[in-house]
């Protein structure tokens, strides 16, 4: 099976716009599970609300178009058709993995942490509350789908 990167980009980064949306859906609604400001304060003084939140945004979609590339990469290298069962997952798989990196990215990100601006995530998320890790394993599961169903309407 031949693989498109291109269109694996570009339906990875319509996932990544899909997941930001319900990112911010949910944070409308009291759910704190901000992505795109935690990557984006890693990298601009947490002062500047505004180039926090755009570069976050800006680097969670590019980030996106590239777990896309990897999804039609590593799904048509197994033989397999990328659609949006497998979608799911493969998004189940990197829910968890970018889970575990959210527990470690408090070690090196310099406002996560005790008496620091942003409460350390945990493991998936755990410290945040609850329902986080559920939310979080959805969301990618829904990019997963959402990105794998955009790919093979596109190779049709």
């Amino acid at each position: 099976m031949e693989a498109n990167l291109l269109y694996g980009a570009y339906a990875g980064f319509l996932g990544a716009v899909i997941l930001t949306l319900l990112i911010y859906l949910l944070k409308s609604l009291g759910y704190y599970l901000d992505i795109p400001y935690l990557l984006g304060s890693r990298f601009i003084n947490i002062n500047n609300t505004s180039g926090v939140y755009t570069l976050g945004i800006v680097l969670h979609l590019i980030i996106g178009a590239g777990w896309g590339m990897l999804y039609v990469f590593m799904i048509s290298a197994m033989a397999v058709t990328p659609n949006w069962p497998i979608g799911i997952l493969w998004g189940f798989g990197h829910g968890i993995f970018v889970g575990v990196l959210m527990g470690i990215l408090s070690e090196t990100h310099p406002h996560i942490g005790e008496d620091k601006t942003i409460k350390n995530p945990g493991i998936l998320g755990t410290k945040w509350g609850i329902s986080i890790p559920y939310l979080f394993l959805a969301l990618h599961i829904i990019y997963g789908a959402s990105a794998m169903a955009i790919y093979h309407r596109m190779m049709i």
